[in-house]
């Protein structure tokens, strides 16, 4: 037998047969079309395939399906499934030899026939053909469309139908090389799957990909197929942000996150009024890969009337989902809970350990504590002047008990720069000269208030250090 082909047949079937004369041989003259008539008695569901009986075999046609060149060969089916008929145009030496028509039957029925030209005798080679059994490298027959749609939850199969000779074995793979997962989205899973028939049970969207299965039987060469899975479901909109604050002037973008296949129609809506493009409202998407896409909502030079609710709305053929998001202004609290030399005070005491607060301590930040015997010294002093120093120094002692003649630190800068959202107050402290030492800059950072009202609240930062607060007023 020249050329083998097999198909595994589904179920039983009637054993189709050859109806004479089928393939007869042909003489014709150099430039001339010949024709190989191949007639079948009850083909069914079987298949037909012309090959050109060579080593190796070369498959010319397969169902009315040319797959080589086609400027030369062609397939005819003028009684149906009866009759099927070879064409070749524009006879040449080249194309002296055995031409097959086979059956996928199990065995495989074959029939061959010869090409001469007249004045032309077979070679040796092509003499001995009529006795070669040849061996065929694979070829899948595309049983299974190029692109398959099935909804999510549903089963599907994917078949790739492979016939050689020795019959080759298929085997599927993902083109992403990921997983198999061939019940649901978690289920048992292989990074391959060996046979032709595919099956999936509870197709999710994870399973979305271009599958690829290669048949093989050892004949060089492998012949692949693949079939791009789509599965179809409703939209799922996921915003980015379900609340957006922005200052008046400002620009902001809202960004919904979509899922869906097929792609979905996205809309963006306020008050129950679709937005456009236009001066103020900006509408751009992009493409994610495979079934997910990225919508965003861009406000321009926001005014109050760009604060509210906006709605993003995704569409498809199976259903919609939306997704709301608030814009609102962006407002700050800033609040001093102590007065100033009090606050500043519990600063030294947390850089210098000593309590400062109420005029308490030597109010100098040297290594070594002064002694009693100092504020004895003192004493003894005002007393001899008859007091009036006491007189003076209480003078100089404000109602908190703070004395300013002899202050711990000097407030050189006080800068307050308020743009609406971002700016910070710097307070610079540094310790009298005679001290020898610098404290650190501490600044007040604006941070937006929980509440969102026109206020400010106080992040104290040294040098990476967060000092907190929390005493009340």
């Amino acid at each position: 037998m020249l050329y083998k082909i097999l198909i595994i047949a589904c179920g039983r079937q009637s054993i189709p047969t050859f109806v004479e004369p089928a393939m007869e041989n042909v003489t014709a003259v150099k430039g001339q079309n010949v024709e190989f008539k191949c007639q079948i008695s009850k083909l069914g569901k079987h298949m037909v395939a012309f090959a050109r009986a060579d080593t190796p075999p070369r498959l010319i046609a397969f169902d009315e399906k040319v797959f080589r060149q086609r400027h030369k060969y062609e397939v005819k089916r003028p009684m149906k499934d009866k009759e099927w008929i070879l064409v070749i145009k524009d006879i040449q030496e080249n194309d002296i030899g055995g031409y097959s028509c086979q059956l996928n039957t199990d065995p495989v029925l074959s029939k061959t026939g010869y090409l001469r030209l007249k004045g032309k005798c077979l070679s040796k080679r092509q003499s001995q053909i009529a006795t070669f059994v040849s061996k065929m490298p694979p070829y899948v027959a595309r049983t299974t469309a190029a692109a398959v749609e099935v909804r999510e939850g549903q089963n599907v199969t994917l078949s790739c139908r492979a016939f050689g000779d020795p019959p080759p074995t298929v085997v599927w793979r993902r083109q992403d090389r990921q997983i198999i997962r061939f019940n649901g989205a978690t289920g048992y899973g292989a990074s391959v799957f060996n046979g032709s028939d595919m099956t999936i049970i509870k197709v999710n969207r994870k399973h979305m990909s271009e599958y690829i299965c290669v048949a093989s039987n050892g004949v060089p060469p492998d012949e692949s197929w693949s079939v791009k899975l789509y599965v179809t479901f409703k939209p799922m909109v996921v915003p980015q942000a379900e609340i957006v604050q922005v200052a008046l002037g400002g620009q902001v973008s809202l960004v919904c996150n979509a899922e869906a296949w097929p792609k979905p129609s996205v809309k963006w809506g306020k008050d129950g009024q679709e937005i456009f493009d236009s001066s103020t409202f900006s509408i751009s998407h992009q493409s994610s890969e495979k079934y997910r896409s990225i919508h965003i909502l861009t406000i321009k030079n926001v005014s109050k009337n760009e604060f509210g609710t906006y709605r993003c709305i995704a569409m498809n053929d199976n259903g919609e989902h939306f997704a709301d998001i608030v814009v609102k202004g962006k407002n700050f609290k800033f609040e001093f809970k102590k007065t100033l030399d009090i606050f500043v005070a519990e600063i030294l005491s947390f850089i210098a350990g000593t309590d400062l607060k109420r005029g308490s301590g030597s109010g100098y930040l040297d290594d070594d504590n002064e002694d009693d015997d100092d504020d004895d010294d003192d004493d003894d002093d005002d007393d001899n002047n008859g007091g009036d120093n006491d007189n003076s120094s209480e003078s100089n002692i404000d109602n908190d008990g703070y004395n300013d003649n002899h202050s711990i630190i000097s407030v050189y800068k006080l800068a307050h720069s308020f743009d609406s959202t971002r700016k910070s107050i710097e307070t610079t402290m540094q310790v009298p000269s005679n001290s020898g030492r610098l404290l650190p800059t501490y600044s007040f950072q604006s941070v937006p208030s929980a509440d969102g009202n026109n206020t400010h609240s106080k992040d104290l930062r040294r040098n990476g250090v967060h000092v907190d607060n929390d005493d009340s007023d």
